[in-house]
């Protein structure tokens, strides 16, 4: 009986202990027709079958994870499952040893009770912690095969930290050895990462994750910044004693090492191609390397030297995963820094400063280049009539050519364009731009714009509203090609605030520029002879002096409306947060013995970028862009605008506007046609048309004025809204109070 108790211990079923239930057994049990056993007995005996079924069960979970062959998802793999079998193999091992020591003490008849009786009872408490710790181990293994998914790679960390959550001291310590063996594992990774800059998760366990592109680099979504493009967060991935603002910074460092290494590297700088951007050989300092090596290698002495010390000793200590994540955070920040301000004093200083590309960005996405922004507007408006002209040319001859010409184009406009069109659209596009530029202090500071034509399934025609103001019948979009060294800097987040910025300003400055150019060419065409005039036969004067009275008012507080607003984003919002902006940065930019100390203090590479940011969100915030609300009501009044300057333009093209030669100045005879009664004056069709816009106009000002008057105080005060609600409401001059007509006599 003795043997087939030890052989039972050791994992295996014999004569005497049978697996039971014999088709899914859970335990080794004697049958319950053996003779010679009291209940007693019988009771301690299958409590020792049982230990040896669950110690048989964890042999054979540690014997399948080293012997798989292929990874699978639906079975634990991966360093940090080896990480935990190696330690349950240890742990396993001193359960061995005591068997071994029972059996020897049998032998030698250590614990004889006389007549070669071994009490039962002897032997079941010399194992009695081992019936808590293995049953508990078992738990913790049926989870972990349950859901290999769910606990794979650094998530398992989750799972040991709930594990150790117990008042069982031997499962604590059982965990605890888990939890220094998976942080191995971790440091393995983090010193891959954080020093050499290399990425190796074979079987997706680590929180960093290569980002897969598979986009083309000609694409327009590809225009995107390289290291931003290529590593990122799995956030679901990241242990829950790790913030997400460590796995960030743990993400910059190297995502910037890398990206460092791969501009030196000639193989990579071939494999891809848009990363030739005359990159000089940048190499990570071997000093650097070794310090932060150092610093990463000191946190794993420190947690085995405190827990060899808990074991010799019995000192009371801390949980390691607290003591890790405490140390990891004040590595990390060390680390980052140091990365920071090397990367900062090789990358973004001198001929490709971080100061020069900043004044480009100031001065092309925020229209700074007064020249090159009107010009091009003149060129659009050129390219768009052509467009138009030959469509209308192509049309049948009886149809209006330049309201139906609109209305066809808008609805091809929803098609999207084949990728032979779409080419094209984006050369036309940008041989507007390089000649706009032809001339203008930005003739030479052009490369790496490029306008992008939004096609109708790009997703940016939706969620971008300014985008049809330049062509109004068409999207289009200014960016840039982040290149080397600007992608260290800036993120694909921020290029998009710089895309959306441009195209509400461009659409701004259009419709003021339209408007204010709507009466240079009033004079009317010859037209055939069959098309209707201003003035019947029978009108006076006066009357047609009305009519265009009418226009002239709306006109006027259309460009007020726009007037206001521009000067407001310009002069309040862009041109204020930009010299903050600079004044913040200038001393990172001087040497240590020229920096003042009483101005603003020195900058790292991670605070410049965070002061970048900031500059940004001012910049949308004073805007409104932020707000759904006024942006979509600012499109709306902007479209309103261009409505009505196509809308006078079709009226001077059909020959509808015929001024008299002769000037009246006799203000008592104008004033005989605007004393009339409403009713009385003469009516056209197109002057209902003028009288929708002025009426719509009006409500859409209004709406805007009582959502800009309802914006939190922060954002009113970081973007001067007081201010410019103040200058929207002035009595005399204001859509917000509409002039009486009576008041143009």
């Amino acid at each position: 009986m003795l043997h087939e108790l030890l052989f039972v211990l050791s994992g295996y079923s014999g004569g005497v202990f049978l697996p039971t239930p014999p088709h899914t057994p859970t335990t080794y049990a004697i049958p319950p027709d053996f003779p010679l056993l009291h209940s007693t007995e019988r009771a301690s005996l299958n409590r020792l079958g049982q230990l040896g079924f669950v110690f048989g069960q964890l042999q054979q979970f540690i014997t399948t994870v080293k012997d798989l062959g292929r990874p699978s998802p639906t079975l634990p793999h991966g360093a940090y499952v080896q990480a935990v079998v190696s330690t349950l193999e240890s742990i396993l091992n001193d359960y061995r040893k005591d068997i071994l020591a029972m059996e020897k003490r049998i032998l030698n008849k250590h614990d004889e009770a006389g007549a070669n009786v071994v009490p039962i009872a002897l032997l079941t408490s010399s194992l009695s912690r081992w019936e808590l710790l293995l049953p508990a181990l078992w738990r913790f293994v049926l989870l972990l095969q349950q859901e290999p998914a769910r606990y794979h790679g650094c998530c398992l960390l989750d799972l040991l930290m709930d594990q150790a959550h117990t008042g069982m001291s031997e499962l604590r310590d059982a965990m605890e050895k888990m939890i220094v063996r998976l942080h191995d594992v971790l440091y393995r990774q983090l010193a891959c990462w954080m020093v050499y800059g290399e990425w190796t998760d074979p079987d997706e366990e680590f929180f960093i994750v290569r980002t897969p592109h598979t986009a083309s680099l000609d694409t327009p979504h590809s225009q995107t910044a390289g290291w931003q493009r290529h590593y990122s967060l799995a956030k679901e991935r990241i242990p829950a004693h790790l913030s997400l603002s460590l796995a960030e910074s743990i993400l910059f460092i190297g995502k910037a090492i890398a990206t460092v290494n791969s501009a030196s590297d000639p193989s990579t700088s071939r494999q891809h191609s848009h990363y030739q951007h005359q990159r000089p050989t940048i190499l990570v300092p071997e000093e650097m390397k070794r310090r932060h090596l150092q610093l990463l290698l000191s946190l794993h002495s420190s947690v085995q030297q405190q827990h060899e010390q808990h074991e010799q000793h019995e000192q009371p200590r801390a949980s390691p995963w607290i003591h890790f994540s405490m140390t990891l955070q004040k590595v990390v920040q060390q680390i980052r820094r140091s990365t920071a301000e090397w990367l900062f004093s090789q990358v973004l200083v001198g001929k490709d400063g971080l100061q020069c590309y900043l004044d480009s960005f100031r001065h092309i996405f925020f229209l700074g280049y007064g020249d090159l922004s009107l010009n091009l507007i003149d060129e659009c408006t050129v390219w768009r009539r052509r467009s138009l002209s030959l469509r209308s040319s192509l049309a049948p001859s009886h149809s209006l050519p330049t309201k139906h010409t609109r209305e066809e184009t808008s609805i091809e406009e929803r098609v999207p364009l084949s990728k032979s069109a779409l080419v094209f659209r984006h050369q036309e596009l940008n041989a507007l731009l390089a000649k706009a530029g032809v001339g203008t202090e930005a003739e030479d500071g052009l490369k790496g714009y490029r306008l992008e034509w939004i096609d109708a399934d790009d997703v940016r025609a939706v969620s971008f509203y300014f985008t049809d103001l330049l062509l109004v019948n068409g999207r289009c979009l200014l960016t840039y090609k982040l290149e080397w060294p600007i992608d260290l800097f800036m993120s694909a987040s921020d290029l998009v605030r710089y895309n959306e910025l441009w195209s509400f300003l461009i659409g701004l400055k259009n419709v003021q520029i339209s408007l204010s150019g709507l009466w240079i060419t009033r004079s009317p065409k010859k037209k055939q002879q069959n098309q209707l005039s201003l003035l019947s036969s029978t009108a006076t004067e006066d009357e047609g002096e009305y009519k265009e009275r009418i226009v002239w008012r709306l006109r006027f507080s259309m460009l007020f409306w726009v007037d206001i607003l521009w000067n407001h984003v310009q002069t309040n919002v862009i041109n204020a947060r930009y010299q903050r902006l600079m004044t913040t940065i200038a001393p990172s930019f001087l040497p240590k013995d020229a920096r003042d100390p009483t101005s603003h203090p020195a900058l790292d590479f991670e605070e410049i970028q965070m002061a970048h940011t900031e500059y940004l969100e001012d910049i949308m915030r004073g805007c409104l862009l932020l707000s759904g609300s006024c942006a979509k009501t600012m499109h709306e009044i902007l479209r309103l605008c261009l409505d009505f300057c196509e809308l006078v333009e079709e009226i001077l093209e059909e020959g509808l506007w015929k001024r008299t030669k002769k000037r009246r100045t006799e203000k008592i005879e104008a004033t005989n046609v605007w004393s009339k009664p409403e009713w009385s004056r003469p009516r056209y069709e197109w002057m209902e048309k003028i009288d929708s816009i002025e009426q719509n106009f009006f409500h859409l000002t209004r709406r805007f004025f009582g959502l800009v008057s309802h914006q939190a105080q922060d954002t009113k005060a970081s973007g001067h809204l007081d201010l410019l609600l103040m200058q929207l409401d002035c009595e005399d001059y204001s859509p917000m109070h509409p002039l009486p007509t009576h008041s143009y006599a």
